[in-house]
């Protein structure tokens, strides 16, 4: 008996799609790349001249939603900074862009991912000064102006003080207990430093004009890791109107990360309430003399020893009388006379333990006899010097990098 036309018809294609596999022809389409996507959202931040971690990564992905190898891409940065190890392909999942190094100046930096054909993703990253002051402000809100004399003085000492501070994870640390109203407790990593800053009502023009230091130290290091700045409001606004407040603003801010207030626990004040009260630091005296003073400078630097101790005049600033209009003197110019931040300052933070760039001094000579006595009577204006009254403070606690305090002292005060 013959078979069917139809049988024979069906048992050839089916030996003919047999032989198909058998070859491994394959009829399915092969995957198409439609989009990219990367592991970071948002902006992201990182230290200047540091890498970015962790490294961001890029995907690429097929129409169903599933991640393609191979598939060639391109990696660039703009903003400065470089790559290194950079990726020329997916890799068939979440694929590392490379070393990704941040530029050496603070502000944005990008890093755009491409391949042909399909939509470029771009990572944002916020390039920190290799020194970050965290700048928040609380309590009664604060006159724009007064919070631009604010954010101008950050940005001096972040470009005067050149290398970071160990991070320290804190958690539960009270800063209730640096009057920081409201605050509570803080449970993060701080990075550098945190100062609080707050103008309020006090006690009136031409009186105590605030307060400003570090209230949490580091244990290794003994350098500020949460410093508050707190003052008058009346006397703020007289300041903002004569033109002297940015001068004060970054004088108390300086305090904050320890001129001043560190130099006799770092032990670099000798003679302490005497006439002859001196900073013994060797960088600061390499600045005064760069400042001409090597007759005022005689292997130390005068500190004031005179004024309101107990506001924190004497023994925490450089003296009057010998450096007149130097940013660091307990007392603010009169006004219309600037007062230059010197290499002394800068170089007195290089002896209580931080790095420097003693390059973002201001112009400044220390004066001759006369020059400081025709400045003594630079109250023409109607606005003379002004004595800095700043009740001083020493830090409560100090807090090693898995958050861990040891008291210092019962209360900030």
């Amino acid at each position: 008996m013959r078979p069917s036309p139809l049988l024979t018809s069906r048992v050839a294609v089916g030996c003919a799609l047999l032989a198909a596999a058998a070859c491994g022809k394959d009829t399915t389409a092969p995957s198409k790349a439609t989009s990219l996507t990367v592991s970071v959202a948002g902006t992201i931040t990182g230290k200047v001249n540091a890498a970015v971690t962790p490294t961001p990564t890029f995907t690429v992905l097929d129409e169903k939603g599933n991640a393609m190898a191979n598939v060639p891409v391109t990696v660039s940065v703009t903003g400065g900074g470089t790559v290194a190890g950079v990726a020329k392909a997916s890799g068939g999942g979440a694929t590392p862009v490379g070393t990704w190094t941040l530029g050496g100046t603070p502000g944005t930096n990008t890093l755009t991912v491409t391949a042909a054909g399909l939509t470029p993703v771009t990572i944002t990253a916020t390039a920190r000064p290799a020194y970050y002051v965290d700048l928040r402000f609380f309590g009664p809100t604060i006159d724009p102006v007064i919070q631009t004399a604010f954010t101008s003085a950050k940005a001096r000492i972040e470009a005067m003080i050149t290398t970071s501070q160990a991070d320290a994870a804190v958690s539960g640390l009270s800063i209730d207990a640096c009057d920081v109203t409201g605050g509570g407790s803080l449970t993060e990593t701080i990075d550098d430093i945190i100062i609080y800053a707050t103008v309020k009502p006090i006690d009136g023009a031409g009186k105590v004009i605030g307060s400003s230091a570090p209230c949490y130290v580091r244990t290794s290091g003994g350098l500020p890791l949460v410093a508050v700045m707190s003052f008058d409001v009346a006397d703020f606004q007289n300041l903002q109107a004569d033109g002297r407040l940015p001068d004060v603003v970054l004088h108390e801010m300086l305090h904050a990360v320890g001129v001043g207030t560190l130099w006799n626990g770092k032990g670099q004040v000798a003679f302490r309430t005497t006439d002859s009260s001196q900073f013994i630091g060797p960088q600061a005296v390499q600045g005064c003399l760069f400042h001409g003073g090597a007759a005022k400078c005689p292997g130390n630097v005068p500190v004031e020893n005179t004024g309101v101790v107990a506001g924190g005049t004497r023994d925490v600033h450089w003296r009057e009388t010998t450096f007149r209009t130097e940013l660091m003197t307990g007392f603010v110019s009169a006004a219309g006379t600037p007062n230059p931040l010197s290499r002394i300052t800068i170089a007195s933070l290089a002896d209580i333990g931080y790095q420097v760039n003693l390059g973002v001094a201001d112009t400044y000579t220390v004066p001759a006899l006369f020059a400081a006595s025709a400045q003594l009577l630079g109250g023409a204006t109607g606005h003379p010097p002004l004595e800095l009254i700043e009740p001083l403070r020493a830090p409560i606690g100090a807090v090693d990098a898995q958050g861990r305090v040891t008291r210092l002292s019962a209360r900030w005060q």
